[in-house]
Protein backbone atom coordinates (compact mmCIF):
# COMPACT_ATOMS: atom_id res chain seq x y z
CA UNK A 1 0.00 0.00 0.00
CA UNK A 2 1.56 3.35 -1.23
CA UNK A 3 1.02 6.48 1.24
CA UNK A 4 0.53 9.83 -0.39
CA UNK A 5 2.09 12.00 2.14
CA UNK A 6 3.41 16.09 2.41
CA UNK A 7 6.95 16.65 3.17
CA UNK A 8 8.06 19.25 5.46
CA UNK A 9 8.51 21.55 2.34
CA UNK A 10 5.54 20.99 1.02
CA UNK A 11 6.65 18.27 -1.78
CA UNK A 12 4.36 15.38 -2.62
CA UNK A 13 5.96 12.22 -1.40
CA UNK A 14 5.15 8.57 -1.61
CA UNK A 15 6.24 6.04 0.58
CA UNK A 16 5.64 2.21 0.52
CA UNK A 17 4.25 1.01 3.86
CA UNK A 18 6.71 -2.06 3.18
CA UNK A 19 9.28 -0.14 3.46
CA UNK A 20 8.38 1.97 6.75
CA UNK A 21 11.09 1.05 9.98
CA UNK A 22 10.63 3.83 12.22
CA UNK A 23 7.63 6.34 12.95
CA UNK A 24 8.03 9.05 15.40
CA UNK A 25 6.69 12.46 16.51
CA UNK A 26 9.07 15.73 16.06
CA UNK A 27 8.71 19.53 16.88
CA UNK A 28 6.45 19.22 20.09
CA UNK A 29 4.45 16.32 17.59
CA UNK A 30 4.06 19.01 15.02
CA UNK A 31 5.74 16.92 12.86
CA UNK A 32 6.19 12.96 12.23
CA UNK A 33 9.95 11.31 11.23
CA UNK A 34 9.56 8.28 9.36
CA UNK A 35 12.69 6.41 9.01
CA UNK A 36 12.97 4.41 5.27
CA UNK A 37 15.50 2.24 3.89
CA UNK A 38 16.32 4.86 1.98
CA UNK A 39 16.60 7.29 5.08
CA UNK A 40 14.66 9.40 7.13
CA UNK A 41 12.19 12.15 6.30
CA UNK A 42 9.83 14.17 7.74
CA UNK A 43 6.71 15.09 7.00
CA UNK A 44 3.55 17.15 7.87
CA UNK A 45 1.00 14.33 8.49
CA UNK A 46 0.57 13.40 12.13
CA UNK A 47 1.50 10.20 13.71
CA UNK A 48 -2.12 9.34 14.26
CA UNK A 49 -3.01 9.45 10.51
CA UNK A 50 -0.06 7.03 9.63
CA UNK A 51 -0.61 4.71 12.41
CA UNK A 52 -4.68 4.06 11.51
CA UNK A 53 -3.83 3.96 7.51
CA UNK A 54 -1.30 0.95 8.65
CA UNK A 55 -4.00 -0.21 10.41
CA UNK A 56 -6.26 -0.47 7.95
CA UNK A 57 -4.09 -1.91 5.54
CA UNK A 58 -2.96 -4.96 7.88
CA UNK A 59 -6.94 -5.48 9.33
CA UNK A 60 -6.35 -4.28 12.92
Amino acid sequence: MWLDLTSETDEKIYVNVNQLIVIYPVDEHKLTRILTSGGPITIKEPMAFLQSKIEGAIGK
